[in-house]
């Protein structure tokens, strides 16, 4: 429990330099971040990462693919802000943290004795692009590209655990958004046409597939 909360504190810790990353590399692509969600946002990162920190601990223990993990909770806790700031997954923060993550898993595998699941992970990451991407076709644009790289991401360190887990991860992610748009029309905070930001469901049923035993 110790070492839990030491990795929550730590996550939460990390958040303002997180931010700080954000809002550079939106300004690259020119976009400012909306003053009326700042204060929500900055503590709605920190939070998110310091349950993702302490999550991953939970799920991976002290292994050499830890790092790889907490990279991935960090990227994919990114995105989430990007996306309900902005409806927007930038590549400035997808493609570097996917490199990171890719880098973190293979040295993490040899370090463990494990490099029989990189295959997996890999295969996990091409089969959720393909699907995702599929999806995105036969939907016309319903899922965004930013979506569909996202998956691959996803897929990469759950594809690690077994593609099973990578599939879990996405179908997990739709049934979470599915169940939140419901609940917002009920709610009648939305209607069936409203466009909601993906990325937090692909996000959260990746993290829980990861957890689960």
């Amino acid at each position: 429990m110790i070492q839990v909360g030491g990795a929550l504190l730590a996550g939460f810790a990390i958040g303002p330099a997180v931010d700080a990353w954000i809002t550079r590399r939106l300004e690259g692509r020119g976009l400012e971040r909306p003053e009326s969600w700042r204060p929500a946002t900055r503590w709605l990162l920190s939070v998110i990462l310091g349950m993702g920190w302490a999550s991953m601990l939970t799920a991976v223990g002290w292994r050499g693919v830890l790092a790889a993990h907490l990279v991935w909770a960090t990227v994919t806790a990114s995105v989430v802000i990007t996306d309900l700031e902005h409806r927007l997954i930038p590549n400035r923060i997808l493609y570097p943290g996917a490199v990171a993550i890719a880098v973190l898993l293979v040295a993490g595998a040899l370090l463990d004795g494990t490099p029989g699941r990189l295959g997996n992970a890999a295969l996990g990451a091409g089969l959720c692009l393909l699907g995702m991407g599929a999806l995105s076709v036969l939907g016309r644009g319903a899922l965004g590209m930013g979506d569909v790289k996202l998956s691959a991401v996803l897929g990469l360190v759950c594809g690690y655990w077994g593609v099973e887990v990578a599939l879990r991860a996405i179908l997990s992610g739709f049934l979470i958004g599915g169940a939140a748009a419901v609940a917002l029309i009920i709610a009648r905070r939305a209607h069936r046409g409203t466009q909601l930001p993906f990325a937090p469901f692909l996000v959260a049923g990746a993290w829980w597939a990861i957890l689960l035993p």
